[in-house]
């Protein structure tokens, strides 16, 4: 007799970028921390099992652009395993994760994680807002005046025409 079938799956992927991370998040439930994980140049291998062996998690990246072998930070749980990875040269965003353009259906973008390629870091954009709010002079600190400045909506206005007018009319 054999045991049970183990089911040889992808775990689900996401990613993210900056000009010089890469960001890998590999969710893997109920896998205890006796994987192997293997980072290349090129390539990020993982492979697993699940606490009661039922599930074969089996991954392999061929990566678009190089990394620092050396160079990542991981952080790993029963949940997921995320990296952290420098790139080798840092400048324009990579198209995509992968070397292939084929779609895979395990992979996708980590839109929590994500910065457009022209967004600056948040505290620069902190700043910029903060100069530009003090530059129109819109933070609530208007300078006030001696005189007070009439507006043309505080002019009386005329009276409607009279009942009485109307009254003749009909």
């Amino acid at each position: 007799m054999t045991g049970p079938a183990v089911s040889v799956i992808s775990p689900p992927v996401e990613w993210a970028q900056r000009r010089d991370k890469i960001f890998v998040t590999i969710t893997v439930r109920d896998c205890p921390k006796d994987y192997n994980l293997q980072i290349e140049s090129k390539k990020i291998t993982f492979s697993g099992n699940n606490n009661d062996k039922s599930k074969k998690f089996v991954l392999s990246l061929d990566l678009y652009g190089e990394v620092l072998t050396e160079e990542y930070k991981k952080l790993a749980s029963d949940r997921s395993v995320q990296l952290c990875l420098t790139r080798k040269d840092e400048g324009a965003y990579w198209p995509r994760l992968l070397e292939s353009k084929t779609r895979m259906h395990f992979l996708k973008t980590d839109f929590n994680r994500w910065k457009d390629e022209d967004e600056t870091d948040e505290e620069d954009e902190t700043a910029n807002w903060e100069s530009m709010m003090s530059n129109m002079n819109i933070g609530g600190t208007e300078e006030e005046s001696d005189e007070e400045e009439q507006d043309s909506d505080d002019d009386d206005l005329p009276d409607l025409e009279d009942d009485k007018e109307i009254e003749k009319l009909e």
